[in-house]
């Protein structure tokens, strides 16, 4: 992913503030209709709420409550796409939804269809019936009739109603819950790895098309007059004069429009979402190869889900002020999430010294005053200002699932203020990893079978890889058979099973800086069931071989490292 910087005469440029989900999506669109871009991220690619999302690809059952019509339709459309488009990195899921009672909470759906949890005065006006009930069987089902419709999916298996004790579904407690409603969604394990197949999508687009990519993390902006200095954490500048400016910085959009100094009403009011991933053998094997999405005591919704051979469970919904990089898992939410799970499951006896790892995003919310925090709006929209003469577009709201369509959306937005006619599309674009991937079980087992004779390495060691570069395994593979002369090349990272001449080739063409990027963001070893230090320690060597690490700080990268693991993610390593 390096830069592509083929200065055409004085195009306008467009600058991405945020390489996020968002800020990656429209990048990619901007560059395959000719604009050139710059993206400026503070941090590191998906570093903000990308990284800390709920992983599933859906198309908003909840939404169809609020009467958010059009964003179900628009997320069931995207959700298609993407099963396609993105094929390596997302996978449908089956999920379920556990049902006590035929009739309850009829009432209280019917008020937040009609709008009264997002109205103030009508919240107040009708509290007395807004008492809690748990959604019953005829509820759940008259919202998944409705979303099959919506979706009109042949490639998803409609709605179905079970009993709990049916092979094949989750094991839920029994006889509390009398029915198991299943439909269909999806999963993206790693959306941190689908922004960085964006970003090199939108670069192979620029070096075949002569326009101007840049790509600058860990990097700072700040207006002076009308250009935006740029410096990097080496302290190299640049400085670039925008026609537009993209605020794409999620949950800091306000912050980031004040260190602007572009005057703004608040647009934020973000609730955080807290997750922990646990690897015990009882919860996976209770909840098979589907998911759960669940009501909790209190009314929340909760989710169970597979996550290879782990389960991820989420989400909380609480209101968060401070800055969005210090949100961290409560015990307060840990304690709530893993009580849940254990009444979805009782017999699984899960602790708190089963869950291997935690993570906590803010969501980048419209600011909706005193209104309940389920019901603030998913959809996502542009709030227009200005720095002088130059416009400044920030993107409010937004979700995994519909980041495509906001770029597309952007995209439109700032075609029509260059007066530039479009000229391309991504609806139906593949993801680098996704092209001519094989659909049939059988015939992606022969070819990774194939990769890994080829290459003289493990059918594990391709699977691997495979699980995070997709069909382009291969050509990783051969570049470095010819470059990568290390006699240990093809041994495995200690506790993992990535060969480090894959690591080498992710150092070099992914944007690496720190080694919290390749452990959290690249190589996703973060959720690998054993992460020991030793793994830090080879990384690191790795790093500092590439000239990305200085030898002699090798020791405290490796510490700061194993500190931010336990402090963010509550991660002992």
């Amino acid at each position: 992913m390096t830069d592509s910087a083929t200065t055409a005469g004085e195009r306008p440029k467009v600058l991405i503030l945020g390489a996020g989900i968002n800020g990656c999506s429209a990048a990619r669109e901007l560059v395959l209709n000719g604009v050139d871009v710059w993206i400026v991220e503070k941090n590191d690619i998906a570093f903000g709420a990308t990284s800390r999302a709920s992983r599933l690809i859906h198309g908003g059952l909840r939404y169809l409550e609020y009467a958010d019509f059009h964003l179900v339709r628009e997320s069931l459309a995207e959700r298609t796409r993407l099963c396609k488009l993105a094929g390596h990195l997302v996978e449908p899921l089956r999920l379920y939804i556990p049902a006590s009672e035929r009739t309850s909470g009829l009432i209280q759906s019917g008020l937040r269809f009609a709008g009264a949890t997002r109205s103030d005065f009508l919240n107040w006006l009708t509290k007395p019936l807004q008492h809690k009930s748990e959604r019953g069987l005829w509820a759940i089902e008259i919202g998944l009739s409705l979303y099959d419709r919506f979706a009109a999916d042949p490639h998803m298996p409609p709605h179905s109603v079970h009993d709990p004790g049916e092979p094949g579904v989750p094991k839920v407690a029994r006889p509390r819950f009398r029915w198991l409603c299943g439909y269909s969604d999806a999963q993206m394990r790693f959306p941190e790895r689908y922004c960085v197949a964006l970003l090199e999508d939108a670069r192979q687009i620029a070096s075949t098309t002569g326009t101007e990519f840049r790509l600058f993390t860990y990097s700072q902006a700040a207006f002076s007059s009308d250009t935006v200095k740029i410096v990097d954490a080496r302290g190299v500048p640049a400085e670039v004069a925008p026609a537009i400016v993209i605020n794409a910085t999620g949950a800091w959009g306000d912050l980031t429009l004040g260190e602007l100094h572009v005057p703004a009403p608040r647009l934020f009011g973000g609730t955080k979402g807290s997750h922990f991933v646990t690897h015990q053998a009882a919860l996976r094997q209770a909840l098979g190869r589907a998911g759960v999405y669940a009501e909790a005591a209190d009314g929340r919704l909760i989710f169970v889900l597979p996550f290879g051979d782990a389960v991820l469970v989420g989400t909380t919904d609480e209101r968060f002020d401070a800055r969005p990089e210090t949100a961290v898992a409560s015990d307060a939410e840990l304690e709530y999430l893993v009580s849940t799970t254990n009444e979805l499951f009782p017999d699984v006896h899960l602790t708190r010294g089963d869950v291997a790892l935690t993570y906590c995003g803010v969501r980048p919310l419209p600011y909706a005053g005193a209104a309940a925090e389920a019901s603030i709006s998913r959809d996502h929209s542009i709030a227009v200002h200005s720095h002088g003469s130059i416009p400044v577009l920030t993107l409010v709201g937004g979700k995994l699932t519909t980041s495509r369509a906001l770029g597309e959306l952007v995209t439109d937005n700032v075609l029509q203020r260059l007066g530039i006619t479009r000229s391309a599309m991504t609806v139906g674009r593949y993801l680098p990893g996704s092209k001519d991937l094989p659909e049939d079980p059988a015939q992606l087992a022969a070819q990774k079978q194939q990769v890994a004779t080829q290459f003289g390495m493990s059918l594990e060691q391709i699977g691997a890889i495979w699980e995070l570069c997709g069909t382009l395994t291969a050509e990783i593979l051969r570049t470095q058979q010819s470059r990568d002369t290390d006699p240990r090349r093809l041994e495995n990272i200690a506790g993992c099973g990535l060969p480090r001449t894959f690591v080498r080739w992710v150092i070099e063409h992914e944007r690496v800086e720190r080694l919290a990027d390749l452990v959290e963001r690249r190589l996703m070893l973060l959720y690998s069931p054993q992460l020991p230090r030793l793994a830090l320690e080879e990384l690191a060597d790795l790093l500092s071989e590439s000239g990305r690490l200085d030898p002699t700080e090798r020791a405290t990268a490796v510490d700061q490292e194993v500190d931010r693991l336990a402090k963010i993610y509550g991660r002992r390593v």
